[in-house]
């Protein structure tokens, strides 16, 4: 397999918004990309990104500390009569994970307080210093956690929502570009599949097609809840 040197930039801010209208702004270029996620909602569909495909899938999971009540409607029962079990920490407002957090919470019918960290590291730590109570982050960044923590709740069982990490083309780029950049990542995926496993993702190649089709439904279904946090998409 020919290997192509890679430089990667990480653009963070508002969710992936920041790095994917960079990529938007830019014309005229075959060798940029946007690596993207479930996190990124703030970029719509219709932005004029061009998918190449999901490289890989992960679950959710809601942790909390070990002295906590083990399962998810005992917990929220516990939540329901102390405020200090409401305390939830994310890798940002507006981030999947804090309507994930949000729509967990509402469906026992109480109040989160949302408490917005910068990555979900600082989030896992939190709950591990007893800062907060839970957090709500991507199963391959718990799994280094998984001996001190337990999970409350996760993509199955509590939580509808599976994470994928896609690639995506700035507007314009053509159809035999597209075609040939598919082709690089499916091998690159395919012949990543035991490193993933590995640290926490599933290989789960999809089309562009089936890219767009995954961000349409995420989109649809978690921006009434960004409005209903005042959140724009």
């Amino acid at each position: 397999m020919t290997r192509i040197p890679t430089i990667v930039e990480n653009r963070p801010g508002a969710g992936g918004a920041i790095a994917a209208d960079w990529v938007l702004r830019q014309k005229g270029t075959q060798t940029l990309l946007f690596m993207s996620s479930t996190s990124s909602l703030k970029t719509s569909p219709q932005s004029g990104l061009v998918p190449i495909g999901i490289l890989a899938t992960f679950s959710y999971v809601a942790v909390t500390r070990k002295d906590a009540a083990p399962h998810l409607a005992e917990y929220m029962e516990d939540a329901s009569r102390d405020d200090k079990y409401r305390t939830v920490a994310t890798a940002g407002a507006g981030s999947i994970p804090h309507l994930i957090g949000t729509k967990l919470f509402n469906d026992y019918g109480v109040s989160m307080v949302h408490v917005p960290y910068q990555g979900s590291a600082p989030a896992i730590l939190s709950v591990l210093g007893g800062h907060v109570a839970v957090a709500i982050v991507p199963f391959p960044d718990f799994l280094p956690f998984q001996d001190s923590l337990r999970v409350l709740a996760q993509t199955g069982s509590g939580i509808e929502t599976e994470g994928w990490v896609g690639i995506f083309a700035p507007r314009g780029t053509s159809v035999e570009d597209v075609a040939r950049l598919a082709e690089i990542f499916r091998r690159a995926s395919q012949h990543s599949q035991e490193k993933l496993q590995n640290v926490g993702f599933k290989h789960a190649w999809r089309s562009g097609a089936e890219a767009r089709a995954m961000h349409e439904k995420d989109y649809a279904q978690w921006t009434p809840v960004l409005k209903t946090l005042g959140i724009q998409p």
